[in-house]
């Protein structure tokens, strides 16, 4: 077979309308440029230390991102994660149960699972003044399909104690 000018065109113009579609598909993570991997000194109680080379702090937007488990044992206290409930725990672990913040938004989700849609969110979203959760259940309508326009309908906020696990609504 042949290849010509406009057999070598076409192909260049498929392979770019396949391929640019990962452009848009890629996920919107900090660019590389921004992030700066140059190695820290961290100083404890005035001593100089610095983690291993794959576990370095890294500085992006003016704040500087430290590996937990070096700072930790570094100060003297064992770090501890928990994947089951997204928890970290450093030094002693709590003596009475906890519930975790990732817990506290299943606790919401089955105490209003005969009335939430599968539109409804159930999020954390803060720490109130006494450290409990504050959870936010809400959904997303979109008013305008064609421009995109949207609003959220908010169901309602809870507040969870991660002492107990009692659940309250801030509405009350």
């Amino acid at each position: 077979m042949k290849w010509d000018w406009k057999s070598f065109a076409g192909g260049i113009l498929v392979g770019s309308v396949l391929f640019s579609g990962l452009a848009i598909a890629a996920p919107a993570f900090p660019d590389a440029g921004d992030i700066n991997k140059e190695p820290f000194t961290y100083y404890f109680d005035g001593i100089p230390k610095s983690p291993k080379m794959d576990v370095q702090g890294i500085l992006y937007k003016n704040s500087v991102y430290v590996p937990i488990r070096f700072v930790a044992e570094n100060l003297g206290k064992t770090v501890i994660y928990d994947g089951k409930t997204k928890s970290i725990f450093i030094g002693k672990l709590p003596v009475a149960k906890m519930y975790s913040k990732l817990e506290a938004v299943d606790l919401v989700k089955k105490k209003l699972a005969g009335n939430l849609t599968p539109q409804h969110v159930v999020e954390y979203d803060h720490d109130d003044e006494k450290g409990h959760y504050v959870i936010q259940v809400y959904q997303t309508v979109v008013n305008n399909f064609q421009s995109g326009d949207s609003y959220t309908s908010t169901y309602g906020w809870f507040v969870v104690n991660p002492n107990t696990g009692e659940i309250r609504s801030l509405l009350q």
